[in-house]
């Protein structure tokens, strides 16, 4: 396996392509704007059961619930429903493409797509069939988040700092030093490094090829696990029991009650399980990462009755390893 190291700050001038107009924001997200996604949020409380979700080129990860309240500390957010918690870096999101409330699209999607500044999505929110014009609804209430970024040159003299950590808004979403890492990772801003990993606790190599069928144990088990994922400003946890499982091509997907996994394992270039010791368990995490070393998904298994792990999960990740 080829070593990996950190990439974001490599200078990148020999590799880079032509110039071209690209997105850039006329200002950052100001107090102003984030007060516009508070009053957002507040319009999702009263939505009923919304499908929320995250996506990446590899990985995408829904569930349905009702969206909670908010808790916003700078540019940060966390909503934490009974099953499900994401982690919003709101300094990142720019603003909601409108055209999925269009009349010709509605019958398609009926959702929101929350982007970023250069376009990309980072959360899509979705209503039920009985509830089309919600969307629609809560876009009327909060026109200023319709406005998307003017296109413009590129600035010859600003460095993006996109795959810089956003230390201070980590700082206000997390509780534990290993949560920081998660979500760093989740929203890649941090790639794999296996040194960072064994500080944490005992890292190890996997077989990539093993994860389909480690992924097909898990529903055909019925694990309760947690599953995390993200894109640049959410980090997106779900706590569930898959016991859906289909395989279509290289990709695969998982379904819960409420939740729906899928994931193009052909993507996953490496795995690595951690182990971490905790006060009296210890806690067993398969993390997954691209080509680029940017983090897909991690799992880990959710204590049942007693607080070690479930002997099931710990006899799938030992297979792993053998």
């Amino acid at each position: 396996m080829p070593p990996y190291i950190e990439l974001e700050n490599m200078p990148s001038a020999a590799v880079m392509p032509a110039s071209r107009p690209r997105f850039r924001p006329e200002s950052e997200n100001t107090p102003g704007n984030i007060a516009c996604w508070a009053a957002f949020f507040r319009e999702l409380v009263g939505a009923g059961e919304i499908r929320i979700g995250t996506s990446q080129p590899a990985v995408t990860l829904e569930h349905r619930g009702n969206w909670p309240g908010t808790r916003i500390e700078g540019s940060s957010g966390i909503a934490s429903g009974r099953r499900f918690t994401l982690r919003m870096l709101l300094g990142r999101w720019s603003h909601i493409d409108p055209s999925a409330t269009d009349a010709a699209d509605r019958d398609r999607r009926g959702g929101l797509a929350v982007l970023d500044m250069k376009g990309v999505p980072l959360l899509d929110l979705g209503f039920g069939e009985d509830r089309r014009g919600v969307a629609s609804d809560i876009l009327t209430r909060c026109p200023a988040l319709c406005r998307a970024p003017s296109w413009s040159e590129p600035s010859t003299g600003r460095n993006g700092d996109a795959g810089k950590l956003d230390v201070d808004a980590v700082r206000a979403l997390v509780k534990q030093p290993g949560d920081s890492v998660d979500l760093a990772e989740a929203t890649g801003q941090l790639r794999l490094s296996p040194a960072r990993l064994r500080e944490r606790g005992c890292a190890k190599a996997v077989d990539a090829a093993l994860v389909p069928c480690f992924l097909e144990a898990l529903a055909e088990q019925a694990l309760p696990v947690r599953i995390a994922t993200g894109t640049a400003g959410v980090a997106h946890s779900v706590d569930c029991a898959f016991f859906g499982h289909r395989r279509d091509g290289v990709w695969q997907t998982l379904r819960s009650d409420s939740a729906r996994l899928r994931i193009d394992t052909s993507k996953i270039d490496s795995a690595w399980v951690l182990k971490v010791s905790e006060a009296a368990h210890e806690q067993t995490s398969l993390r997954l990462y691209d080509a680029r070393g940017r983090s897909l998904a991690t799992i880990v298994s959710l204590p049942g009755f007693v607080a070690g792990e479930n002997p099931i999960w710990r006899t799938l990740v030992n297979a792993l390893q053998d």
